[in-house]
């Protein structure tokens, strides 16, 4: 899919995702609690959540302390985050960011990664490892698949069949570490070392 349609398509979704964003925060909370001292980050750091969609991966950060600054190329996504009083701001991260090198401490990516196809994949790694002076988090999907998923992967267009099967070695490819948990049966974290 090119960015112009996953744009429209993510600005057009929106108010669907803005329907599960107390759900998907309490989920976000639940997992922070139980791993977050395998990013072994400070208490108070700065993290910034690209692809932040309508915020609720930043408003469970935030709820536990964190200084986050949300970015996202979809305009009303970002939208239903800034309404809520987070700091989301329009940005698309493949271009490259208007941050100074090693601005956070932590750089994370929620679902994201898997939407893209290899070449922008491996330009958001190499932004992100830019960006990042600790760990680069990808919450995205593992290689086990589920149906649904794989229909609703389909019909989006995105690259989640390829990256399912090289989205580790690739992130092998740029990062000097790459920590791989489980969280769920179709989800991991992977925890990348700049």
């Amino acid at each position: 899919m090119n960015l112009k349609t996953h744009k429209l398509l993510f600005n057009i979704i929106a108010p669907g995702y803005n329907w599960f964003f107390k759900s998907q925060t309490r989920n976000y909370s639940d997992l922070l609690s139980k791993y977050i001292d395998k990013l072994e980050i400070p208490n108070n750091c700065r993290i910034l959540d690209a692809g932040c969609g309508t915020g609720a991966l930043s408003q469970a950060l935030v709820n536990r302390g964190y200084q986050v600054i949300g970015v996202d190329m979809a305009k009303m996504m970002m939208h239903y985050g800034s309404r809520r009083g987070l700091d989301c701001r329009y940005g698309n991260i493949i271009d490259g960011l208007d941050f100074e090198d090693k601005s956070f401490d932590l750089v994370v990516f929620a679902f994201v990664a898997h939407g893209l196809d290899r070449e922008k994949r491996k330009k958001i790694f190499t932004e992100a490892s830019r960006l990042a002076r600790s760990k680069v988090l990808f919450h995205d999907y593992s290689s086990e698949r589920s149906r649904i998923t794989n229909i609703i992967e389909y019909i989006e267009g995105g690259d989640y069949f390829n990256f399912i099967k090289t989205g580790l070695e690739e992130m092998e490819s740029v990062f000097s570490r790459v920590e791989v948990i489980k969280i769920k049966k179709y989800t991991n974290w992977y925890i990348c070392t700049p």
